[in-house]
């Protein structure tokens, strides 16, 4: 929608301009056409931008479970993350999403905005994730976070973690889905790190199905900032491990499941790129 509104509205603008100000007949004056669209395009995004942070300020004590609050989060999240990152998800296993609310989403983490490209296609639910503290001191960041229900925790395996982790069972006990990254830190790359076995207890300890997602090249948005050419990204939504399945295997045989699982569509991705 704010791409579609953004292409009218320069489309009109540039043509009136054209039509007002241009003389076809100067160079100079053609040229003065083109900086008027790109001229467009900056002011509208910057005004996108003051929107969202407007909205999140005018929703931040709006139940952390609203699914209209995390829908219109993620309309704005297309347009910053996919619009002008010019990045283009290539997805598969959709029809593999939860059909209900009690359940953990469990991937690898490549880059700091690997959550937003996960919640675009977990739609209509309040999927909110375990992140990092430092996250949590930046402003307006801190807000969207704290307005979803997303949870800080720290680096070390410490009470404070422990609260985090608690806190996370209770709110998928009461209908908010989790996401959390086991590995407990960015890899920048396709290689999966070592598990920490402790992220399963929320999926344990709730009684919560597993939703594993797999992601692949997603290190490649942040190595170019400007590009006309969208950067292709994967992402494989795997089957949903229901907890029936795993409610008798400990934390570390759940999290040598899971790792298993992701590894192996890992491989195939390596696979894939190296035929």
């Amino acid at each position: 929608m704010i791409v579609i509104i953004q292409a009218i509205l320069t489309l009109i603008l540039s043509v009136f301009y054209a039509i007002e100000v241009v003389d076809f007949t100067n160079w100079l004056s053609i040229l003065s056409l083109v900086g008027f669209y790109i001229g467009i395009n900056i002011a509208y995004a910057l005004i996108v931008i003051l929107l969202f942070i407007v909205i999140v300020y005018l929703t931040r004590k709006v139940n952390v479970k609203a699914i209209w609050k995390h829908d219109l989060y993620m309309m704005f999240s297309r347009y910053f993350f996919y619009t002008l990152l010019r990045v283009k998800v290539i997805v598969k296993g959709l029809e593999n999403l939860p059909k209900n609310k009690r359940f953990v989403v469990y991937a690898n983490h490549i880059e700091y905005n690997d959550p937003l490209y996960i919640k675009q296609y977990y739609k209509h639910t309040s999927l909110a994730f375990i992140a990092k503290k430092p996250l949590f001191r930046y402003p307006i960041v801190k807000d969207v976070l704290k307005s979803v229900g997303c949870i800080p925790i720290g680096r070390l395996a410490d009470r404070e973690s422990l609260e985090a982790i608690l806190k996370g069972i209770k709110q998928v006990k009461d209908g908010q889905p989790m996401g959390l990254f086991p590995e407990g830190k960015r890899s920048y790359s396709n290689d999966l790190d070592v598990f920490k076995p402790g992220a399963f207890k929320v999926a344990q300890k709730s009684k919560a199905d597993l939703s594993l997602v797999v992601l692949y090249d997603f290190h490649k948005i942040n190595e170019k900032k400007l590009r006309l050419r969208k950067v292709k990204v994967y992402m494989t939504i795997l089957p949903v491990i229901p907890y029936e399945s795993y409610k008798n295997m400990d934390t570390v045989q759940i999290s040598q499941m899971v790792y298993q699982l992701i590894n192996q569509e890992l491989d195939q991705y390596k696979n894939m790129k190296n035929s």
